[in-house]
């Protein structure tokens, strides 16, 4: 244990009692998960890697919140986790509520969490990735199953590891993003038959997603401004249309399907604050907006996808649909009204 780290966290919990872990870490310049192994002890405790036995257990967890979020966003989701499978380094949970895609090569360190607050012991599973950037976490709500979070804790507790640093590598990126192959690639986009063949297209191209769609400019990508988005965001609630919105990171994307209701925006944050579903978006993030669309067996594919300045994608949006149903109408005409005002809008955009 980093003794000297444990210290300089506890001096600035006196100085700040409210600043979340993640923003310690960032202030003392450490992982995540590093600062949480300062813990290890009565109250955290470090778990075996096994992830995908792991996985399949969290049936026995009951009533749960599942927090997913990258840099910009955060995405949590009550439910049950269901329908666990794994296939090597991937794996699902595909419940009505907690629908979860998992890429289980991002995954390098586990905790069980058990922190003291106002109404009692927040008890929690969370995962780090090898830079110790959070992945996935798993909190207890009172509706929990009690004696099935006792029996999970025992089962993955590993009380004879001890914490490796976390990996300061930087991955670079690799696309090429070559503009001859342009005509090309949009002539392939083209004949896609499913929105995940998009994947294959960009690997195949050596494309990142957001030169994708400045490629595809005003054929299948239509720039908007965030305040459109954010009004798009305003009419979907007021619609009461069910969507999808998903928010990931390399090791996890985490699935919201049905409607956004309580739209709260407080200083640089746009939060949905709903019973089951809670969003927080920071909105001084994002730094373009695109309407994308997709050809498939089942008809065209709309979605709403938000970029921050690096060019990482911080979350998309879908009208709610499922394989070989075609997408809402009306979710469709959402999208063309803020597509098509999107030419009074350029000179603001560039």
């Amino acid at each position: 244990m980093n003794e000297n780290l444990k210290q300089q966290w506890e001096n600035l919990t006196r100085e700040m009692p409210k600043l979340r872990i993640r923003d310690a870490a960032k202030h003392l310049n450490v992982s995540e998960a590093e600062l949480l192994s300062t813990k290890i002890g009565a109250k955290v405790k470090l778990l075996k890697p096994d992830w995908a036995n792991f996985l399949l257990s969290t049936t026995n967890l009951g009533y749960v919140m599942a927090l997913t979020r990258n840099e910009s966003c955060v995405h949590e989701r009550k439910g049950v986790y269901k329908n666990l499978s794994v296939n090597g380094q991937t794996a699902l949970a595909v419940g009505e509520d907690i629908d979860l895609r998992i890429f289980l090569q991002d995954w390098k360190y586990g905790f069980y969490v058990e922190e003291t607050r106002d109404n009692g012991i927040m008890r929690s599973f969370q995962f780090f990735d090898s830079k110790g950037e959070a992945v996935h976490k798993i909190y207890q709500t009172e509706n929990s199953d009690i004696d099935g979070w006792g029996t999970v804790k025992n089962q993955f507790v590993d009380e004879t590891q001890t914490f490796t640093t976390p990996s300061t590598e930087i991955k670079q990126k690799t696309e090429t993003n070559d503009s001859k192959e342009i005509p090309n690639f949009l002539e392939a986009w083209s004949k896609l038959e499913d929105t995940h063949d998009f994947f294959s297209l960009l690997r195949k191209f050596n494309y990142s997603r957001e030169f994708s769609l400045v490629a595809a400019d005003g054929k299948f990508s239509f720039k908007i401004s965030k305040e459109n988005f954010l009004s798009l965001m305003e009419q979907v609630s007021q619609l009461e249309m069910e969507i999808m919105i998903f928010v990931g990171n390399p090791g996890m994307i985490q699935i919201h399907t049905g409607k956004i209701q309580k739209l709260e925006p407080m200083g640089p944050w746009f939060n949905v604050l709903d019973p089951e579903f809670n969003l927080h978006l920071r909105t001084d993030h994002i730094e373009s907006v695109w309407i994308v669309d997709k050809p498939t067996k089942d008809g065209l594919v709309t979605s709403v996808e938000v970029f921050d300045k690096e060019g990482n994608l911080i979350l998309q949006m879908f009208g709610k649909r499922k394989p070989g149903i075609p997408q809402s109408d009306v979710w469709y005409q959402l999208t063309r009204r803020y597509a098509t005002k999107r030419d009074k809008l350029n000179s603001s955009l560039v």
